[in-house]
């Protein structure tokens, strides 16, 4: 058995030289050097997977008179992640954004205990004049 994951190793590395190999195309602004190195969205994660949903509390509603909104986000997400999805999907300039991770905490129904999983919060604050309608 291991002869033939010996084989399949070896063609495998075959397969890869081959894709490695094939011409690539280039585009007119990497030729140009204009083409921006910075990461985009698109390009790791979508604006729909950055952002979950809006947390419409009490406290957020309050926070939103003084332009700060407050989204649940993916677990993995980083500060200009959030803040390119929000202005990619509410067409809006945001000036700051804060992450925190609230955790997980323990809940008894009668004699059983279970966990409701913990989740990853951004406060957003925008541009002076901007707002965000939820319907």
């Amino acid at each position: 058995m291991k002869l033939l994951d010996f084989f399949k190793k070896k063609e495998k590395i075959k397969r890869l030289e081959k894709l490695d190999s094939s011409p690539k195309k280039i585009s007119a602004e990497a030729v140009s050097g204009q083409g921006e190195s910075k990461k985009v969205l698109g390009q790791s994660k979508s604006a729909a997977t950055v952002l979950q949903r809006p947390r419409i509390t009490e406290k957020s509603s309050i926070m939103s008179e003084r332009g700060v909104y407050v989204f649940r986000v993916a677990s993995g997400s980083s500060k200009p992640e959030v803040k390119k999805a929000v202005e990619e999907l509410y067409k809006v300039k945001v000036e700051k954004v804060n992450i925190a991770n609230m955790p997980s905490r323990l809940r008894r129904i009668g004699r059983k205990i279970g966990r409701r999983p913990g989740y990853r919060k951004a406060a957003v604050k925008l541009a002076a004049g901007q707002k965000i309608e939820f319907s």
